[in-house]
């Protein structure tokens, strides 16, 4: 099994296939990724849509035969509102996580609503993602800071830093244990030196497919496979995944 652990049903989807996920999974089956973690798209970018889109990815993820596995976000302006919409999603078991871009969405981490997000995530045992390593709000010590705050919730660097921040990324990670990373982003080089320096039990990949229609899943993969030996490839494709989604099947 190989998990993608950072893809997007993304607004060029919905436009050209509606809630087939036919073609999307074909890119995948392409590489031999059998699961996804799919994150919203449209929502992140409006508020106003975040209703529909849930819908959207939901349909989608239930006809994927269990490989698409959705989570979900909520409008960090919206208060019990916010909320509700995450207690909804997880509360059935629907959704498996949540995600927040706070440079998309225009939010500090530093909020109480974000306070109230990571306890109430943190009750029903899921995890939150985030888009991470474009400042002003999505350093990774930024997030590193909200870790800090909630060791009861398990929260995950979407990006491992991308490009430029990876050196931080890997700081706060080694101050957090309940802090993971998704190798997205981080070119050769930062890719080797997080999986030198890091937990490895903590780290996951993936290829931001489905934001756009580009694929960039093979480049991806394979950038990862040239750093990574065959255990550690196992560990964060299949069994560090797992873990994170308490996955049975």
């Amino acid at each position: 099994m190989i998990f993608d652990c950072h893809t997007h049903w993304g607004m060029c989807f919905v436009e050209r296939d509606g809630r087939d996920p036919s073609a999307w999974l074909a890119v995948m089956d392409r590489y031999n990724v059998t699961h996804a973690i799919v994150l919203p798209h449209a929502g992140l970018e409006h508020a106003g849509h975040i209703a529909d889109d849930h819908d959207d990815l939901a349909a989608v993820c239930a006809a994927s035969d269990g490989r698409m596995i959705p989570f979900v976000t909520a409008n960090p302006l919206d208060g019990d509102g916010g909320l509700a919409e995450i207690d909804r999603w997880l509360g059935d078991g629907e959704a498996r996580g949540v995600k927040f871009h706070p440079w998309l969405q225009g939010m500090s981490v530093c909020t109480p609503f974000m306070d109230e997000v990571c306890e109430r995530v943190a009750a029903h045992g899921a995890p939150i993602l985030f888009h991470d390593g474009t400042p002003p709000y999505s350093l990774p010590a930024q997030i590193g800071m909200l870790a800090r705050r909630h060791p009861r919730t398990t929260i995950v660097l979407g990006h491992t830093g991308l490009f430029e921040y990876w050196r931080e990324a890997i700081a706060v990670m080694n101050a957090r244990d309940n802090l993971w990373a998704c190798l997205c982003g981080p070119q050769l080089e930062g890719v080797r030196q997080v999986l030198a320096r890091c937990d490895r039990t903590r780290l996951l990949w993936g290829s931001d497919f489905g934001f756009t229609l580009f694929d960039a899943l093979g480049y991806q993969l394979d950038l990862f496979r040239q750093a990574a030996d065959d255990p550690t490839c196992q560990r964060i494709l299949e069994d560090n995944p797992r873990r994170l989604l308490r996955w049975d099947a």
